[in-house]
């Protein structure tokens, strides 16, 4: 149900006309679904081959597709991470921060972590990623999001914005702030959206908007970018919000972006009257070009683009940015190399059970040089995290005073004199990374045996695919793939494969 107030209140915003073409898409049962390609485990193009249903590429993505009449979160693709199934309006803030590869950037309410997988695939694991939820069962979420996706270089952390800033004050290049809102643009989507609106609580996310958003420009650098968004109508927790920012940190200014797929730019007639004059009063000259600088905020409609409401404003923070400031230190310090007797654990299971650049491997007081002959790479720091050990970036910022879900990539666990691989460093290796590999069609019955749990037998005489190596003596670890694409771990022996997919993961279909 559509609270009045809301209509009331878009009304005055838009006029008659345009709010009876606005309010109309309400009822409109027409709804857009789509889902963004992963880059780091697929081409978009084979893809796009092997599901029918994905040809319209969302304007302002170019990973991303729309789709209808299907459920692409049954597909064993969904469990190999392939894709992430994400309202197409929800992709553009981050199409508008522009990460590259090697940045250090920071999504600061990253949950459930649509926006922080898509960063991920634009960074294609180089750079140091931290993405955090305040609220600890989201953050859980993000981290498996993060897992799933096969990331390597994120830190996932479950911080308030303020503790975040004393610690990485002056660090990042690029940040996100997909703050927390009204959720207005969720109404068509959600029927239940609307239950817990209200004008007062709209009032209240706007307060919170504003500490998050001040929190966040603390941590960037000069020259550097931050993009504020939301999924909220509200003038309130949109213009009003950047206009007072910009009033407040003279520092930075919006920056106009060219536009695609209908994306309009933002209103200043949406900034009231009261809340400009009385910043007028302190300094006029300054609330006008304050007040202009909001047009180059960006709106995205319902009734005029394919997707749900959102807001977003690009802003830079005066200064340049060069490699010299963006390297200039490392908040905590550099975390603590695992001792030798966990890396040489380790090392035995890379010689062991990995295809890799023998030439060039190396692990030395903690950093390891891995070269796999599927492409990738593990190279990096390792160190413990109790008796977990992980991977992360050599300039990976300390963990230690963190509230930490995920520090880089979970390699596994050290038990005494043995290792054993997590599910995360499946997700992230391919089929070319490793000795042992057994595949199972995406569209039969083994693949959903495997989700749900199921010791499989090993049958010599069942054709296998290309990517298949495991045989019914093959013994040792081996990555289960699904049209090629990894999903997970068995443990090869007697003719068997022990199933390691994780217990809470697993599917009944």
């Amino acid at each position: 149900m559509i609270p009045v107030d809301f209509k009331e209140r878009m009304k005055s915003y838009l006029g008659e006309k345009e709010f009876e073409d606005f309010f109309s898409s309400f009822d409109n049962d027409e709804r857009y679904h789509s889902l963004r390609v992963n880059t780091l485990k697929c081409d978009k193009e084979d893809l796009k081959s092997k599901l029918s249903y994905i040809k319209t590429e969302v304007s302002w993505e170019e990973k991303g597709f729309y789709y209808d009449d299907a459920q692409p979160g049954k597909h064993p693709y969904h469990e190999a991470g392939l894709y992430y199934i994400q309202e197409p309006s929800a992709m553009a803030p981050v199409h508008f921060l522009e990460p590259k590869p090697g940045e250090k950037i920071l999504d600061l309410c990253a949950a459930p972590g649509g926006k922080t997988t898509q960063i991920a695939s634009y960074m294609n694991g180089e750079g140091i990623l931290v993405t955090n939820e305040i609220n600890r069962d989201r953050a859980k979420i993000l981290s498996l999001n993060v897992e799933r996706l096969g990331i390597k270089n994120a830190l996932v952390l479950n911080e308030d914005s303020a503790h975040l800033s004393e610690v990485f004050e002056g660090y990042f290049e690029k940040i996100l702030v997909d703050a927390p809102c009204s959720g207005e643009g969720m109404f068509r989507k959600n029927d239940n959206a609307g239950d817990e609106w209200s004008l007062d609580n709209v009032r209240t996310c706007a307060v919170r908007q504003k500490e998050i958003l001040a929190n966040a420009a603390k941590m960037l650098l000069p020259g550097g970018r931050l993009v504020y968004s939301t999924c909220t109508f509200s003038a309130d927790e949109n213009e009003e919000t950047i206009f007072e920012f910009l009033f407040a940190n003279p520092d930075f200014h919006t920056v106009k972006v060219e536009k695609t797929g209908g994306i309009e730019n933002g209103r200043i007639e949406f900034i009231s009257d009261e809340l400009y004059e009385k910043y007028s009063l302190i300094d006029a000259v300054r609330a006008e070009k304050c007040r202009e600088e909001v047009l180059n905020s960006l709106r995205l409609w319902p009734h005029k683009l394919k997707g749900e409401g959102h807001f977003l404003c690009v802003l830079e923070r005066d200064g340049e940015l060069t490699r010299e400031n963006a390297n200039s230190y490392v908040p905590g310090g550099r975390n603590i190399a695992a001792r030798p007797e966990c890396t040489k654990v380790f090392e035995a299971f890379v010689k062991d059970n990995l295809s890799f650049d023998k030439k060039t491997f190396e692990i030395k007081r903690g950093k390891i040089f891995c070269n796999l002959e599927g492409g990738r790479s593990l190279n990096g720091l390792m160190y413990m995290f109790g008796d977990q050990i992980y991977l992360c970036p050599e300039d990976m910022p300390s963990v230690n005073g963190l509230k930490v879900m995920r520090g880089g990539l979970h390699l596994g666990t050290i038990k005494k004199d043995r290792f054993e691989p997590s599910h995360a460093l499946a997700l992230f290796l391919t089929a070319d990374d490793v000795c042992l590999c057994k595949d199972y069609p995406s569209d039969g019955s083994e693949i959903k045996s495997y989700l749900n749990g199921q010791t499989m037998k090993i049958t010599d005489d069942t054709p296998d695919s290309t990517y298949s190596q495991v045989k019914k003596d093959s013994k040792g670890w081996a990555l289960i793939t699904t049209d090629g694409y990894s999903i997970g771990w068995a443990k090869a022996a007697g003719g068997m494969l022990k199933n390691h997919y994780p217990k809470g993961l697993r599917i009944n279909y």
